[in-house]
């Protein structure tokens, strides 16, 4: 019997299963038709389909323009990770962190754009200067569901520019009387050979029909690798304007082991008809032990000739242009959201309230980085850049021995990162026969403290790199030499740490780097709204204004470095601004018989910077004639948006639906470079302003359905495809670009998903895909430094068997077409980065009582 690669055995599985299935279910049929006399039982499984009709309803009945996932009735989801559980809604994407979903990108704007909550509570990010909260560190395990509120109305808050990502935990009420659930899980990565444990547990139960308690905890820890390229393109002596060579290329081996751990305890109790209160809580722990080796070759310090037909060769390479590195970091994230609430139905109104605390924490405790460079001869090397990664030669293997390198330097880099929020809320409806009236009002406080300490010592004993040697790493993309042991650098650190310190012209770049970023910050934000409901005919009219108010305090550092870089000064600075946000909307939804739904909606939203961008901060460093600036002035993004969409449900878990979009994006907020800023004559002024307005149109199409008129057996069908079509323009202000045109950063022209699933009896099978479009995701000082991520496309399997009424059994493949990703300089043959993940797959065990 020929032996199957596991991708053939997943496709081959997959066809196999969709080409037997309806036969099986056919003969089935017959066989229970012919004798009728004998009862045979037969297991049902249906996770997508309940998914499916659940998320459904959610997007019928909401009065929002809206898209969600949610789980079935077992409480699991056909996606793992919260942020790719989202990438299948139309409009949605994500960008990746090691091969795994981290932001979610809205209608192709900015995860920074979006709001996140949980359980109706903003929560904060561990990023330390970014708004953009990363939906890895949750586990999917932990949530019920997922809403993606694209154009929100006046009861929600404003700032949702790309839009408002609302997760939702279990509750009790939920299930249907007592729900134990359990849950094991190996998962294997082809390219690391690592075979990874999951295990999850979730308990609830209702108690006299008044009160409920639903738990869950769970846990992974996984272990895999990643190869990275890299290339560093620029102009070198000799060559024409557009003939960019590779002056540096670093091949990275990345060894992680990421664990998880989530776990939400929630509590409700509903007295009577008119009363309800709640408890949620939620608690998510993300740690990552990374252990990173680079092998860094700086062609560009050579003498380089170009060869013509993209090969140059590299004469007199001075030995330290080869470099090696190692560094070994733990990061840990955690994030704790809570939210105590009720309502209460009185004579004439409905009353509702909530208090909440999030709380969000990263610590980077112990980075460091170990630095050396090659001490043999000079090398020449030959360059062939017709492969978009760059193939090289060089004319000495030596550079492969540990034994061949000096000591550079030690690279220290901690970091703490500490974001909380406390919030109030209130809401009063006042009910009519075909009109409702609301009223509410919120307070959200918000504290942020990040503290960055960087910092280079070179002056200490040598290290011996011989000495932490290793065998050399299996690297896709290259060779590292000989490989280098973190462990053994940590032992080193531990025992001769204290005998390192600073060169004195290094003093002030240390302090530069270790305070320039650091701040504290406060932002109070209030918000009153009115709005009211009108229901005339078949048509609801929602209508209404919402008005915030922020205030915001800052401090941060002024670090003025002298030009020998052997001294430097710092003095605090404040900062406070209050700025006030008028929000009007107005939704319109016609329901138009048939199960046709048409929607429409105008209004305005927020979205405020970042904070690293408004900290008071100045980097002054005289010696390199560069300054870097924060800006406190900085006005909020405001958008003034369209939205139109029509609806039609087939059945209860069929849907198509395409929509169309408008959003005027006014103050966008780009980074500009300039060497003409009168404050700073002579100087490299970097600073966020506001520039011009951005423009985005778009469109949206779904469809989703299962093909229940089809003959038995292939009435389990299941097949979905969405669409997202994007124009983006901006004007980014950047000087001699003022004639192009520039899309926004981050922001797909198409972003398509399909899946093809199946349903019947014991089974339950899924093939998905998601494309996404290249995009732009950094600006450079002309079009071909700008960076670009490559389109790609990501491939998975899934196929469920139940065993029982109460076990089954599953297996998953995860990244089957083995894409790598990819960005490059300027253009597409010119790789910049290419990281590969390889496939993974992963065989469990679900246990539902």
């Amino acid at each position: 019997m020929q032996n199957k690669s596991p991708l053939g055995l997943a496709i081959s599985l997959s066809l196999l299963v969709l080409s037997t299935a309806p036969a099986v279910a056919a003969a089935s049929g017959e066989l229970a038709g012919a004798a009728a006399a004998t009862e045979l039982d037969r297991v049902e499984v249906r996770p997508q389909l309940e998914s499916q009709t659940r998320a459904v309803d959610l997007k019928r009945s909401s009065d929002a323009i809206q898209d969600a996932v949610s789980s079935d009735s077992m409480g699991v989801y056909p996606d793992k990770n919260v942020a790719e559980s989202l990438q299948r809604l139309p409009g949605v994407s994500v960008t990746r962190d090691q091969g795994e979903g981290r932001f979610v990108v809205v209608r192709g704007l900015d995860a920074n754009l979006n709001s996140v909550s949980i359980d109706g509570v903003s929560v904060g990010t561990p990023e330390d200067s970014s708004r953009a909260a990363p939906l890895d560190v949750i586990p999917s395990d932990s949530t019920e569901r997922l809403r993606v509120v694209k154009s929100p109305t006046p009861d929600m808050p404003g700032d949702a520019i790309g839009g408002a990502i609302l997760v939702e935990s279990a509750s009790a009420f939920d299930r249907d009387g007592r729900s134990l659930r359990g849950k094991i899980e190996a998962s294997h990565q082809d390219l690391s050979g690592h075979t990874s444990p999951k295990a999850a547990f979730n308990y609830s139960e209702v108690f006299a029909d008044t009160f409920g308690v639903a738990l869950g905890v769970n846990y992974q820890n996984r272990k895999f690798e990643s190869d990275n390229t890299e290339v560093e393109y620029g102009e070198f002596d000799g060559g024409s304007e557009d003939d960019l060579f590779a002056t540096s290329l670093q091949h990275r081996k990345y060894e992680i082991e990421r664990k998880r751990i989530g776990a939400n305890l929630n509590f409700d109790w509903r007295p009577s008809e008119d009363s309800q209160y709640y408890l949620r809580t939620l608690y998510s722990q993300f740690d990552d032990a990374e252990t990173r080796q680079r092998a860094i070759f700086n062609f560009g310090d050579g003498e380089v000739t170009a060869l013509g037909n993209n090969q140059f060769r590299v004469d007199d390479l001075p030995a330290d242009a080869i470099q090696k590195r190692m560094r070994y970091r733990t990061k840990e994230e955690n994030t704790f959201a809570a939210s105590l609430g009720g309502e209460n139905r009185l004579t004439n109104a409905v009353v509702d309230y909530k208090v909440g605390y999030t709380r969000t924490e990263e610590r980077v405790n112990d980075e460091m980085e170990a630095r050396f460079e090659y001490n043999g001869d000079d090398l020449a090397a030959t360059v062939d850049q017709n492969s978009g990664i760059p193939r090289y030669s060089l004319s000495d293997a030596s550079w492969m021995d540990n034994g061949n390198y000096d000591f550079d330097r030690f690279v220290l880099s901690p970091k703490r990162v500490d974001d909380k929020e406390h919030s109030a809320q209130i809401n009063v409806r006042f009910d009519g026969d075909n009109s409702s009236y609301k009223f509410g009002l919120l307070g959200r406080w918000r504290d942020r403290d990040v503290d960055t300490d960087e910092r280079e010592l070179r002056v200490g004993p040598d290290v011996a790199l011989s000495d932490w040697t290793t065998s050399s790493p299996d690297h896709r993309g290259g060779s590292l030499g000989q490989g280098m042991s973190s462990d053994a650098m940590r032992r080193y650190w531990a025992q001769f740490g204290s005998q390192y310190s600073a060169r004195p012209q290094d003093v002030g770049a240390n302090a530069m780097t270790s305070l320039e970023e650091d701040y504290t910050a406060s932002e109070d934000i209030f918000a009153t709204y009115a709005m009211g409901t009108w229901d005339i005919g078949n048509l609801r009219v929602i209508g209404g204004v919402r008005v915030e108010n922020t205030q915001f305090q800052a401090t941060g550092n002024q670090v003025d470095v002298a030009a020998n870089g052997r001294s430097y000064t710092v003095t605090p600075l404040t900062a406070d601004r209050s700025y006030t946000n008028v929000l009007p909307g107005l939704h319109l939804r016609y329901d138009a018989g048939s199960d046709w739904v048409l929607r429409a909606a105008a209004n305005k939203t927020v979205s405020r910077p970042s904070f690293g961008d408004i900290a008071p901060r100045i980097g002054y460093n005289r010696g390199d004639e560069e300054v870097r600036i924060g800006n406190p002035e900085l006005d909020p993004y405001e958008s003034k948006n369209l939205d139109l969409s029509l609806e039609r449900y087939i059945g209860s878990t069929g849907i198509v639906s395409l929509g169309l979009f408008h959003k005027s994006i006014d103050g966008y907020i780009v980074n500009t470079v300039s060497d003409s800023d009168p404050e700073y004559p002579g100087f490299e002024v970097t600073r966020v302003i506001n520039g011009d307005t951005a423009k985005v149109y778009g469109a949206e199409f779904n469809w989703q359905q299962q093909l229940s008129f089809l003959p038995a057996g292939w009435d389990g069908l299941l097949v979905g495809a969405s669409g997202t079509w994007l124009d983006t323009d901006f004007d980014p202000g950047l000087d001699g670009r003022a004639d192009e045109d520039f899309t926004l950063p981050r922001a797909s022209k198409h972003v398509y998903s399909a899946h093809l699933g199946y349903e019947k009896e014991g089974f339950s099978t899924r093939l998905a895909a998601v494309y996404r479009s290249e995009y732009l995701d950094t600006l450079g000082d002309s079009g071909a430094y700008d960076i670009f991520v490559a389109p790609n496309t990501q491939l998975d399997f899934s196929l469920d068997y139940k065993i029982t009424d109460n076990v089954s059994v599953y297996f998953e493949a995860q990244n089957l077409l083995d894409k790598p990703l990819e960005l490059y300089q300027g253009v597409r043959s010119r790789t910049l980065q290419n990281e590969e993940y390889g496939r993974t797959y992963a065989l469990g065990l679900k246990v539902a009582l």
